[in-house]
């Protein structure tokens, strides 16, 4: 599949798992610490190219996963191992429509856009502008876009504007705040997820839910390890993103006329 003028892709070389995530450009040079690699015309995903230091770089496709990690932030991110099971969770699939509130850096919007696609909608809340102004900026960047409104609201304290969706999702530091707008915007039975740090802002959020008619509720930890397969004996990496954040989910069994 040939490679498109601005279009990302993901540079890999086998020395030391070494990659770089780069705009492609016709004749582009990326400078590395193992050489000079210079983007040939018509590059195709799953070329090789040597560096300046006769290294070989492969031509990769940046998956979803990629593209979450290397976005430009501000702020932290929805991890990819924690990702998949929110969307399996909220039930997101082709043609959703999704509530976001806590746009943050866009990371975890680039996924719910590519997910719901040209059929579904996003509506992303941030009450930063610059904060929104730099989501934008990254999901212009992945040719992503069409399918999400972007909103400059505190949702906190003013609450939803009039729409009907089929799942939210809340990454901001109190969530339990929002719980009590979400009946208004929620079809009944769809559910509700949020991430926080702390367990104990999950427990007032647990609390808030079960105030406002959600049943079901569960919470989970994900935990991901990466292991090393070697000659001289494969285990776990020493290094890894080990916690990022307590998820809570929960059915909306009632809501406001």
């Amino acid at each position: 599949m040939k490679v498109k003028r601005n279009q990302k892709i993901l540079l890999f070389s086998p020395e030391k798992n070494f990659e770089i995530f780069v705009d492609y450009e016709e004749n582009g040079e990326v400078h590395t610490h193992v050489g000079k690699v210079v983007l040939k015309k018509n590059l195709k995903y799953g070329d090789i190219l040597k560096s300046s230091k006769n290294k070989i770089f492969y031509v990769l496709k940046p998956s979803l996963s990629d593209l979450m990690i290397k976005i430009k932030r501000k702020t932290t991110i929805i991890y990819p191992k924690d990702a998949g099971l929110i969307i399996l969770e909220l039930g997101i699939r082709s043609g959703s429509k999704v509530c976001e509130v806590g746009t943050g850096s866009g990371a975890f919007l680039t996924l719910l856009s590519s997910i719901v696609g040209s059929k579904g909608k996003v509506y992303t809340f941030e009450r930063r502008r610059d904060f929104l102004e730099l989501a934008k900026g990254n999901i212009k960047d992945y040719g992503l876009g069409s399918n999400i409104e972007f909103n400059l609201r505190d949702v906190e304290k003013e609450g939803f504007p009039k729409i009907k969706v089929d799942a939210v999702f809340v990454d901001i530091p109190e969530p339990w705040k929002i719980v009590p707008f979400v009946p208004r915007i929620l079809k009944p039975g769809h559910v509700l997820g949020s991430l926080s740090p702390n367990i104990e802002q999950i427990q007032k959020t647990k609390k808030e839910m079960e105030k406002n008619g959600f049943i079901r509720i569960r919470i989970y930890e994900t935990i991901l390890r990466e292991i090393m397969v070697r000659d001289i004996g494969t285990r776990p990496k020493e290094f890894g993103i080990v916690h990022t954040g307590y998820l809570i989910f929960g059915n909306l069994a009632n809501y406001l006329q």
